[in-house]
């Protein structure tokens, strides 16, 4: 992928299920599913953004997981156990999930509210329907 074409400090990543772009000087980490994964994949995206966030210095994300489709609940639940420490170590400060649908909305909060429960994280996550009011929310441009 050429990447030439990207503004300084704006870097981009992409496989067969997953895009990622990272604005360094907003510290905005976006990730997009191109395709729904296979169970390998979810662990190798998991691994992916662990990466991400341990390097880049990445305060908030926006998770686009549309074409996600359901994850099963282990997977889903393996993936938080990497992800929330990881994410709490590098200064998270907001996560915005984009997903249309209910029942991924449901089983991720679920688990999620567990995991921070677990380490008292301080990392703010919500659920939105559109990327604009996911940004609004990261932006603090949301009305109450």
């Amino acid at each position: 992928m050429d990447t030439s074409s990207l503004p300084e400090g704006m870097h981009e990543f992409q496989n067969a299920y997953l895009h990622l772009v990272v604005d360094e000087a907003t510290r905005l980490l976006y990730s997009e599913w191109v395709q729904r994964p296979n169970s390998e994949e979810y662990r190798e995206a998991a691994s992916i953004f662990a990466a991400y966030l341990r390097e880049r210095d990445i305060k908030f994300w926006i998770q686009d997981t549309n074409r996600l489709g359901e994850v099963p609940a282990q997977n889903l639940k393996e993936a938080l156990q990497m992800l929330v420490p990881v994410a709490v170590a590098s200064g998270l400060k907001k996560l915005a999930r984009i997903t249309t649908d209910d029942r991924s909305m449901a089983a991720f909060m679920a688990l999620a509210s567990e995991s921070k429960a677990q380490l008292k994280a301080g990392i703010e996550v919500r659920q939105f329907r559109t990327y604009r009011e996911a940004a609004e929310w990261i932006w603090g441009t949301q009305p109450c």
